[in-house]
């Protein structure tokens, strides 16, 4: 398929839809600015109808573990995108808000949960926003923590790797 506007050939994605399964998703500002900090409560008054279990915010991306239940994980998305797009540019400034496209993975079984919601958790960390995760306010590490899911020097004792791609 060509692009309109472009000229070039664009490939189809196509996504793997299957409910009741839980998704790992990575969705980048457009030329990765830094603006999604700028109005938190717009950010999330921008999710309809969806199950976030675990999440970071960061200033030019951020991750979510989000359950699929009713719609396919592109239409959520695009819901998403959509509607975030619009009021912020009512609220703030004109231009494109976000990078085409969205990273996803659909979570395979509990190991596979709990490597992505730690990789979620340890993300401010990797990207030298804090050097505490339990100090940056903008995820639901501190929810899980106070869960009983994580000792309190999770993360701060020593710096944590992850193997595999996350989307960024």
């Amino acid at each position: 398929m060509r692009n309109p506007t472009s000229g070039k050939t664009v490939k189809t994605l196509r996504r793997f839809n299957i409910k009741q399964t839980y998704y790992f998703i990575t969705i980048v500002t457009h030329k990765r600015e830094r603006l999604l900090l700028r109005d938190i409560e717009l950010f999330w008054s921008c999710w309809k109808d969806v199950k976030i279990s675990s999440w970071v915010i960061l200033p030019d991306h951020f991750h979510l573990m989000i359950l699929i239940d009713k719609i396919s994980i592109s239409q959520v998305i695009h819901n998403f995108k959509i509607t975030y797009s619009r009021r912020f540019r009512d609220k703030y400034r004109k231009g494109r808000v976000w990078q085409n496209r969205f990273w996803d993975h659909i979570i395979r079984d509990q190991v596979d949960m709990n490597r992505h919601i730690d990789y979620i958790h340890y993300n401010p960390v990797k990207h030298k926003l804090t050097d505490d995760p339990f100090s940056y306010d903008k995820s639901s590490l501190n929810k899980y923590y106070a869960d009983g899911y994580y000792q309190s020097d999770w993360g701060v004792k020593e710096k944590l790797q992850f193997e595999g791609d996350y989307g960024e």
